[in-house]
């Protein structure tokens, strides 16, 4: 199994994970269980698809694993302004702090889906012709 701690993507996903388990508890009941437990799972998702997109070597497989990671990360995204617009995070000012985080990983994402073997190879030979 290949190393991933050292990984700035993994390091940011975690720290958002942290963030989520401060934050839900405080949640209302009515949205700690579902709203809080989507983050919460969402976010454990998206360390599990960094793992294992760090860990494989076929370009085929990593390149699907990157394209879920996108996708769950757009989720988290949608559920976290959720999350804001029903007032569970406690003000403005920690949902910017967290969409920071969250567009950070979002930006981290992106750049790993460029430059997957198997995609900058079809961005080269678009770019030829």
């Amino acid at each position: 199994m290949a190393q991933y701690s050292h990984l700035p993507i993994y390091n940011r996903a975690y720290s958002i994970l942290r963030e989520f388990h401060i934050r839900v508890p405080k949640f209302a009941k009515q949205y700690k269980y579902t709203l809080g437990g989507k983050l919460i799972e969402l976010s454990i998702k998206i360390i599990e698809l960094i793992i294992r997109a760090n860990g494989e070597r076929e370009g085929g497989q990593r390149t699907e694993m990157i394209e879920r990671l996108c996708l769950h990360i757009e989720i988290l995204i949608i559920q976290l302004r959720i999350a804001n617009e029903l007032k569970q995070l406690g003000g403005q000012k920690p949902y910017l702090y967290l969409s920071e985080l969250v567009i950070d990983l979002s930006k981290q994402a992106e750049g790993w889906r460029k430059y997957t073997p198997q995609n900058a190879k079809a961005e080269s030979l678009g770019s030829e012709g």
